[in-house]
């Protein structure tokens, strides 16, 4: 695995490098430098603009107790694309922009979703979080609330001054 690993960051590399010239050659060598940094901050515009929907679009669909799986996917694949227009290059800002899209987007989000729950130490992690609170992520908040009822006898007493707290 850590062979391929290495196989893949030289293709991405040459890949990067290519791009470079072929661009610098056409455009001249400080335009091209300059683009990298304005594809970044079109990459963190995007992600500002597009991940504020996508979280209103979470709240809305929690708050109405449904399972917020499409605005998850959603919103890890606008962090991964706003990463990779980081990233200095033209063919990570490509990748990049290219889950900013709204179709592709849930795609590559669902992608990565599912290549994470079968990783086992993520699964084990998002399962303590879902027993950690003891009702669930997906339970609407109708779901979680109980009637619980404590017997028990109480006695009310005058409160004395001297038992009152300073301050």
């Amino acid at each position: 695995m850590g062979f391929l690993i290495l196989i893949g960051i030289i293709i991405w590399g040459w890949a990067e490098i290519t791009v470079f010239i072929l661009i610098g050659d056409e455009i001249g060598g400080l335009l091209t430098f300059l683009g990298v940094f304005a594809t970044a901050v079109v990459g963190v515009w995007l992600l500002k603009r597009q991940g504020a929907r996508v979280m209103a679009n979470l709240r809305a669909q929690v708050t109405r107790g449904e399972a917020p799986m499409a605005p998850v996917a959603e919103s890890l694949s606008l962090l991964m694309g706003g990463i990779l227009m980081l990233i200095p290059g033209y063919v990570t800002d490509a990748i990049g922009l290219m889950m900013f899209i709204p179709g592709l987007r849930t795609i590559f989000g669902l992608m990565m979703m599912e290549r994470l729950l079968r990783n086992a130490r993520f699964r084990h992690f998002a399962e303590a979080g879902q027993t950690a609170s003891g009702a669930g992520f997906y339970q609407s908040y109708e779901e979680r609330q109980t009637d619980i009822v404590i017997d028990g006898e109480a006695e009310e007493r005058p409160v004395r001054p001297d038992e009152l707290p300073r301050q």
